[in-house]
């Protein structure tokens, strides 16, 4: 009696390769629309981006629901396998999503320094004004030396 183990032929066979299912036309449909949402939500954050300080709120909230959407929107892209340059079109404005919903949030977090700067810009007549409300703002009011 030889004991090597079960015979080859009783393992079960593999089983047959799947194909990941075609989206439908409805998923697709979603996905674009989540992409146009996305699109909008980005504009509408650069666009009002530049409004004064109690209103800097709109475009952090803005981009807080832009990042949401797009991230939904990427993976509602992948899922449906839509084209490949898609996937990295909303990657980089995802990114760029990113990158200004943190500026805004430290601009907000920072409120009376920026309010500070905004009146200052507001008041300065001269490229000088102009040079030293900038110069106050990035050394925080004179709490970090000028290099």
């Amino acid at each position: 009696m030889n004991n090597d183990g079960p015979p080859l032929n009783a393992r079960p066979p593999f089983p047959p390769a799947t194909r990941k299912p075609e989206p439908t036309e409805a998923q697709i449909r979603q996905a674009r629309s989540f992409l146009w949402v996305f699109i909008a939500l980005l504009a509408g954050m650069l666009i009002s981006s530049e409004l004064p300080l109690p209103w800097k709120l709109l475009p952090l909230a803005l981009g807080l629901a832009a990042l949401v959407v797009g991230i939904m929107a990427l993976v509602k892209i992948i899922r449906c396998g839509m084209h490949r340059m898609l996937r990295v079109i909303v990657s980089m404005g995802l990114a760029a999503t990113a990158f200004m919903t943190l500026g805004l949030t430290a601009m907000v977090a920072l409120w009376p320094m920026t309010a500070k700067y905004e009146t200052c810009m507001q008041s300065a007549l001269t490229v000088q004004a102009t040079e030293a409300c900038v110069q106050d703002y990035m050394t925080f009011g004179g709490m970090i030396p000028e290099p």
